[in-house]
């Protein structure tokens, strides 16, 4: 990751969102966050009147499926968010934030405070890019490198409250992480959270990637040519494992259980179906 420039994956999931795969922006704030001549790409078939369709449709195909399944995913999230809130949740800690815009797109977060961790390269560059555009919540900004440091003195600092409940949106990043540093953010998000608190985690299933054998050498090479390598998997089990006892489980699907509860219009493709989300809830 270079100094002043975010993740390739935050670049690549904000163009999912801009672009979407219907005429109704999923996340309007996304193109605007994305270089300008990616953004320009991402928001073309708003300006492209009946050819829209075809160009999106092209852009949806070109991807392997990364713009359904991006869509797929922040939809699936947003829901258990949402119903989090509605439940009395006025914190909301996002790791890995990446180029994440709920704070701004999602009404349901005005009464809340929004917490985003992250590297500070890419902190550095959203905030450049947010520039003036005001949240309709407060968002407070935690600058953490997951592999070299602990996150939770600073989001303690930035004023998290241990004592009331709280959601946790750790969306696209075990896969980047050795399973140390997979326990280690459990086990901080774990005490830091009071009964009722509720984690919605996405994670990668080990040997499940797609095309065969080929497909389990080439996709880790090219994340690994990215800058980014894929280092961290777990199997289903072995995640409701390391979360208990501390957390209910409540939820465990891959993108066609997510298409299920949302209703979303994205196509669950296979290129990606070895990435689930699992949402559980503190126990007392």
């Amino acid at each position: 990751m270079r100094a002043d420039f975010p993740s390739g994956t935050s670049l690549l999931v904000s163009f999912a969102r801009g672009l979407g795969v219907e005429d109704k922006a999923l996340d309007s704030l996304a193109v605007e966050l994305l270089p300008p001549w990616l953004g320009r790409i991402a928001s073309a078939p708003r300006h492209l009147g009946v050819a829209g369709s075809l160009y999106r449709k092209a852009l949806r195909a070109s991807t392997f499926g990364l713009v359904d399944h991006a869509v797929l995913r922040t939809q699936a999230i947003d829901t258990h968010l949402v119903s989090a809130l509605r439940s009395g949740v006025e914190q909301v800690v996002i790791l890995g934030a990446g180029l994440d815009a709920r704070a701004w797109r999602l009404p349901e977060l005005r009464a809340a405070t929004v917490f985003e961790i992250d590297h500070p390269a890419t902190q550095r560059y959203k905030r450049k890019r947010i520039g003036d555009r005001v949240a309709p919540t407060e968002v407070r900004y935690v600058p953490v490198d997951f592999e070299k440091e602990r996150f939770s003195p600073g989001l303690e600092r930035a004023g998290f409250r241990m004592g009331e409940p709280s959601a946790w949106i750790w969306e696209g990043v075990t896969m980047y992480l050795h399973r140390e540093a997979i326990e280690q953010t459990l086990e901080q998000l774990t005490r830091l959270s009071a009964p009722g608190s509720e984690l919605a985690v996405t994670y990668l299933v080990p040997n499940r990637l797609p095309f065969g054998a080929l497909g389990r050498l080439a996709i880790p090479a090219m994340f690994k040519a990215a800058g980014e390598p894929l280092k961290g998997a777990l199997e289903p089990r072995a995640l409701a494992a390391t979360i208990a006892p501390s957390w209910e489980l409540l939820y465990d699907e891959d993108a066609r259980g997510w298409q299920e509860l949302t209703g979303s219009l994205a196509r669950p493709p296979q290129t990606f179906r070895s990435e689930r989300l699992a949402v559980a809830k503190r126990r007392a």
